[in-house]
């Protein structure tokens, strides 16, 4: 950990973990961090089991298993698990991988057990029934279906099925359509006896504990549970080495051409997996590694390039992502790119390059420090592999790396032999979307035909108000009352004379300072569409004093991240390089230099990002609510304009938006981190104190008109789901009844798991959806926000979803919830307040929205209290208010025309 010694920084090192280990007499094997700084436990269980061990034409069983394991045990059924989490102010998930299985607890410090007792009763005593198979079968389809509605997984997936012929690796971890639908509750009971068991399991606890009470409280729950009888049987393959170029090509409907090269390398743990780490980044992190600055800075060939290495267990790949610019061809995209790499392999990188790639993996590290659930991984990963401390050996070795072995691993694993090449490219003509226009919806969603299929268990339909209580679980454990309080939180605020504030809070012994500058500049003030973030682009490709590349020095060869936007500009830097980035900061936004020759790329860029997004469904159908529900207003657009619109934009348009917003009195700065405020108080003064207020002050922001008619905008296009949009307008952050609005929003649908009304019927009991969830207080500004739900669905589902989604919204409006439903939101509410409050970043994010929002920086610590005061009253008080089921407007986007028939997808 990262500490003061004699009055100069101490940067956190590799190897800076006090983690205290024990194997239990079954096998078990205990890793306990202390870390008092933030009152949060995180609890990592760990199974070495994952797609790999999947026996033949059973792909997609280890995930499918992990899904089950959540309906739980006798002593804790199906929904227990969620609710128990939720009811103690924390969070539960899960994740299955090529290797392993790993479920995880996020809680507060004082009732961190509760997750012992859930993990031990479901190592040993986990509940798969048939029916529950058949209604999580369900799930994992539109799971799938969402994944396969990306082409960047589409691309994935065919790189890796030609990459590997035999080796497992090669399937999918959700599994192939037609192995999952066949697994049964005898094959998953078979997996889950066979695989999970404490001789080969790990458990991670780290946070705010004593270490020698936690390995007791270890002990008492899973020390009396038996090793299973048997070995797993090794999974075996047939895997020739790779001994010759493989290529594909995807002829897809979208827009944009993709590219994905990828050698085969070496497992995690190998001794030259460090270099190909490095090699990694130095090719493509920031502006000035080579492919970057060869495809996008100086050919613009690519408008996004980056590489990264990924060492599995039993193998590995170095795999480059490209994005093609408007008009490249694949074949000269993939000659730049072997380029690069043929001179990395004949001479090496250079000592200015390596230094870099060392400082960024030195920053990287420091940054890691404060992410507990990324150094519970970290530990818990390292240690399935046999030593938690290559968690720590594994930076170490990445800093010494050689620039001879950088060239020795390029030049011997980066062959042409070894190499397998895909391409996604547009189809000729495609067909556009089917746009059926907006109208007044004379029809209530939630009163159209249901279409029902036999439900998976006996519940009411949601789409009444008496559904409301069914299957409403109540934790079977006593959980503590008590309220999550945040430590060392001591921001300050100042001014100075020229108007700019100044918000910022010292921790000191992180190595480490977040910088964000913001500028009232954004699209709601902007005189021309797409012309606030276009003049954010522009910020970093030169000042009157640098050009972009001595920016990109300054920032890349510190380690550091630079990113500007409409607002401003964020730094993210170690704490001896806070004078550089605050004299950047202020040069940035002061003295842009918007160069002729950058404007043209920057706007290409931007038109290829626009379209880009047109391929994510889900994004699509986003815009077209809020078009929906905002109209002409700049909220109902996107921000960065059209197509049309950005290429209309001039030089001139830029400068102008510049001299009309850009100023101290309507800006404020942000500092977290190791810093001494009294030096931070003089850079800023230095820096920024010269900075002129605007000549006039800025006028209101334009407001928002009265929710119209409830409309409904079906757009036919190819996919595999529909995505509905369904909600009216919502309310402004500064509305008296806010905090009630949230815990409202936390019994409905913002809940984590399946701890809220839509996530525990419409996705677990009904089985319709993967992704379900919405509300009315996250989206709260300074200008009226949404409300809102989204749901991806097959398409014969897609009625019933509506018509579900709206059956909630009536019943959450007409109260029909009970006081232990907002009495369990308000639990979680003032617990989980600190998850968000633990890192240097998370801090400067919290500040920020604080100081933009115009709240007192005493608001997280005044949030508990004010949470626990709402009463289920002012809670049914603002759902009437604010929920209006007869005004739900709604967006359909996908195969719409698919509806009601049936689907073959597993």
């Amino acid at each position: 950990m990262a500490r003061r010694l004699g009055g100069r920084l101490k940067a956190p090192t590799p190897g800076d973990l006090p983690v205290f280990e024990e194997v239990l007499g079954n096998g078990l094997r205990a890793l306990i961090l202390p870390r008092s700084d933030v009152p949060i436990v995180v609890c990592d269980l760990y199974f070495p089991v994952g797609s790999f061990d999947e026996p033949p034409g059973q792909t997609g069983l280890a995930h499918f298993l992990e899904h089950m394991l959540f309906k739980g045990t006798d002593r804790f059924p199906k929904g227990q698990i969620d609710q128990l989490a939720f009811v103690a102010g924390g969070q539960a998930n899960a994740e299955t991988g090529e290797d392993f299985t790993h479920y995880w607890f996020l809680l507060p410090s004082d009732r961190w057990e509760i997750a012992l007792q859930v993990e031990a009763d479901r190592m040993a005593l986990a509940r798969i029934v048939a029916e529950e198979v058949e209604a999580e079968r369900a799930v994992i389809g539109e799971e799938r279906a969402r994944d396969a509605e990306s082409p960047q997984v589409r691309l994935d997936q065919a790189h890796l099925m030609l990459s590997y012929l035999n080796h497992p690796y090669r399937n999918p971890v959700l599994g192939w359509p037609e192995d999952l639908a066949r697994i049964s509750a005898d094959d998953l009971r078979a997996f889950y006896d066979r695989h999970y068991r404490p001789d080969d399991a790990v458990l991670v606890l780290a946070g705010d504990l004593d270490p020698r009470k936690a390995m007791e409280r270890v002990r008492a729950h899973f020390g009396r549970i038996p090793r299973r009888r048997g070995e797993p049987c090794p999974r075996s393959w047939d895997e020739r080495p790779q001994a010759g170029r493989r290529e594909f090509t995807l002829v897809e409907s979208e827009s944009l051409t993709r590219g994905l090269l990828g050698w085969h390398t070496v497992p995690r743990g190998h001794r030259d997996a460090p270099a190909l780490d490095v090699l990694a980044d130095l090719i493509s992190a920031g502006r000035r590694s080579r492919l970057w600055e060869t495809l996008v800075e100086e050919e613009r060939l690519a408008t996004w390039v980056e590489a990264s290495h990924a060492p599995a267990h039993r193998a590995g790949q170095l795999f480059i992502h490209v994005e093609a610019a408007p008009g490249a061809k694949p074949a000269e995209l993939e000659a730049r790119i072997l380029g690069v790499i043929e001179d990395l392999a004949a001479d090496g990188p250079t000592d200015e390059e390596l230094a870099r790639a060392r400082n960024r993996l030195e920053a990287g590290w420091r940054w890691e420090q404060g992410d507990l659930a990324g150094l519970a991984a970290g530990i818990g990963q390292a240690a399935l592999r046999g030593d938690w401390r290559e968690y720590a050996r594994e930076h170490r070795a990445a800093l010494g790396v050689t620039a001879g072995a950088v060239r020795k691993a390029a030049a011997r694993y980066l062959v042409e032999e070894t190499l397998t090449v895909g391409w996604s490219v547009p189809r000729r003509g495609r067909s556009r979307p089917a746009v059926a226009a907006a109208s007044p919806a004379p029809d209530a969603v939630a009163a159209r035909p249901v279409a029902r299929r036999p439900a998976p268990r006996a519940v009411p339909s949601p789409a009444t108000p008496e559904a409301t209580l069914a299957g409403d679980p109540g934790p079977m454990i006593e959980v503590p009352r008590s309220v999550t309080r945040l430590v060392d939180y001591r921001p300050r605020r100042s001014r100075l004379p020229n108007g700019l504030r100044v918000v910022h809070e010292a921790r000191p012994g992180t190595g480490v300072v977040a910088l964000d500058l913001h500028v009232d500049a954004g699209w709601l003030r902007e005189a021309r569409p797409g012309v606030a973030v276009l003049t954010g682009r522009l910020l970093e490709e030169g000042t009157t004093s640098r050009s972009m590349a001595d920016i990109a020095a300054a920032v890349e060869d510190a380690g550091g991240s630079l990113e500007t936007s409409s607002t401003g500009v964020s730094l993210r830097v170690r704490a001896e390089d806070l004078a550089m980035a605050v004299g950047l900061m202020a040069d940035l936004a002061r003295e842009p230099a918007f160069p002729a020759d950058a404007m043209d790329w920057t706007v290409q860029r931007l038109l290829a990002e626009l379209k880009a997004d047109r391929d994510d469904p889900a994004f699509h159908a986003d815009g077209l609510f809020r078009g929906l529900i905002y109209g002409s207003h700049p909220m109902g657009r996107d921000p960065r304009g059209t197509a049309r619109e950005v290429r209309a934009l001039t030089l001139e348009d830029v400068r102008a938006h510049h001299r009309a917003h850009y100023a101290a009195d309507r800006s404020f700065l942000v500092a977290a981190g190791d810093f001494d405020p009294r030096a931070l108080a003089r850079l800023v003064k230095a820096h920024f104190g010269s900075w002129s207020p605007a000549a006039a002050p800025a006028g209101p922001l334009p407001p928002v008109p009265p929710a119209s008619r409830r409309k409904v905008r079906r757009v036919e296009s190819d996919g595999e789901q529909v995505h509905i949009l369904i909600g009216h307008l919502g309310v402004p952050r500064d509305v008296p009844d806010y905090h009630a609005l949230v815990v409202l929003d936390h019994i409905f649908g913002s809940g984590p798991g399946f701890a809220d009304r839509l996530g525990r019927i419409v996705r677990d009991e009904m089985g319709l959806v993967y992704t379900i969830g919405g509300g009315i207080a996250d989206t709260a500004d300074l200008l009226p926000g949404l409300f809102r739900v989204y749901a991806g669905t097959r398409p014969e589902e897609a009625d019933r979803v509506a018509a579900a989604i709206a059956g909630q919204v009536r019943a959450m409006h007409e109260g029909a919830f009970s006081d232990d439903e907002v009495d369990r939101a308000r639990r979680y509410l003032t617990g989980a307040h600190v998850f968000d409050l633990q890192t240097v970043e998370q801090r400067a994010d919290r500040l920020y929205e604080l100081e933009r929002l115009s709240l007192p920086l005493d608001e997280p610590i005044l949030w508990p209290d004010r949470i626990a005061a709402v009463t289920p009253a002012q809670v049914r008080q603002a759902a009437r208010d604010r929920l209006k089921p007869t005004s739900l407007s709604r967006v359909e986007y996908g195969p719409i025309s698919r509806r009601g028939q049936k689907s073959g997808a597993a």
